[in-house]
């Protein structure tokens, strides 16, 4: 009877140990489920931010449990959204900041953006303001903003038909002052309405083609209508044949099916308003067998949009006859090490 007694207390000992030590995994219930509190305020480290001189806003914030949070930034003269995330209990001010980036389009621009700090489980939003003195300045090699118009070695060409608007305008550009309208209507069995191409002289780039990224605002809708089928062709020219050789056919002459071509086609564009496309290098496709089918940035001499759409004819698309073809673009740049809107 001694002895099973012995063994008894030995067993109940070993549980006691066993069911008190001190290391724990995971989060603590008060962690999980403790009501929530701050334990500083959300305080912001510039409101008067200049982001065209690199000045940058820091954010502060602590809590007592760890939480997933979002501070959005919301430009209100453009509409521009600005989104941070985490999930912590500090918003640590040397980790989190902003420099004047957008999150989608349009850009912030010279104006006032209300801020909110918000919780996914929590009711309490946290709010302020801050004015933007200087826009931010992207980096990289603009390539058309169409602030001074078409650039000068562009070429223009556009099927004869009803409405073509292949030229520049002010009254909706994604940025600055203008962009260009290059859409229309066509009446009859034709998917091509025109296009614009440009030279390039891209020799001083390093990046390899997944680190080199195509960025184009692209505007679609007219009246909240889209046209069916309305898509852009993007074509890179790797060929060291004269741009404009042909003075007689308004177009480019680097794109032929001889020499080395790479597309992307942006397919459908069905959205209404601006949308910003950026595409690494390495996502074109063979257009032309032409060259050695290696997407080198520093060879690029020339690209062309094109601005294409399914005919508003009866056997194809009926609907588009009384549509607009609307492709609109702007803000052509060209960026290494990350797409533009990353920056």
């Amino acid at each position: 009877m001694t002895t099973n007694y012995i063994r008894y207390f030995i067993f109940m000992m070993l549980i006691f140990v066993a069911c008190t030590k001190d290391e724990y995994e995971g989060p603590s219930l008060q962690n999980l489920y403790g009501e929530f509190s701050l334990l500083s305020p959300f305080s912001i480290s510039n409101l008067n931010p200049d982001f065209s001189n690199n000045e940058v806003v820091k954010f502060h914030c602590e809590f007592n449990k760890s939480v997933d949070w979002k501070i959005t930034i919301r430009g209100l003269q453009t509409g521009s959204v600005k989104e941070i995330t985490g999930f912590s209990n500090r918003i640590d001010s040397g980790l989190v900041s902003w420099n004047g980036n957008t999150s989608e389009v349009p850009f912030f621009s010279e104006e006032t953006c209300a801020l909110e700090l918000s919780f996914l489980t929590e009711i309490d939003t946290l709010r302020d303001t801050l004015t933007i003195l200087g826009k931010k300045v992207y980096e990289g090699i603009m390539v058309a903003d169409f602030e001074n118009g078409i650039p000068q070695d562009a070429l223009v060409f556009h099927q004869f038909s009803m409405n073509m608007t292949f030229e520049t305008a002010s009254d909706d550009p994604l940025n600055g002052n203008s962009y260009f309208k290059m859409g229309g209507r066509m009446g009859w069995n034709e998917w091509f309405l025109g296009s614009i191409d440009f030279p390039l002289d891209m020799s001083a780039v390093n990046s390899s083609a997944d680190e080199f990224y195509i960025n184009l605002g692209v505007l679609s809708g007219i009246n909240g209508e889209v046209a069916s089928d309305q898509f852009i062709n993007i074509l890179i020219s790797e060929s060291n044949h004269p741009f404009n050789d042909d003075l007689t056919n308004n177009a480019s002459d680097v794109f032929q099916d001889t020499m080395e071509v790479y597309k992307y086609q942006i397919r459908p564009v069905d959205w209404i308003g601006w949308n910003m496309i950026s595409i690494s290098y390495d996502q074109f496709e063979v257009k032309s067998s032409g060259g050695n089918n290696i997407r080198q940035p520093n060879n690029i001499t020339a690209i062309k949009l094109q601005c294409q759409s399914c005919p508003g004819v009866s056997a194809n698309c009926p609907e588009n006859m009384s549509v607009d073809v609307r492709t609109d673009v702007d803000f052509l740049i060209l960026t290494e090490g990350t797409d533009v809107l990353n920056q």
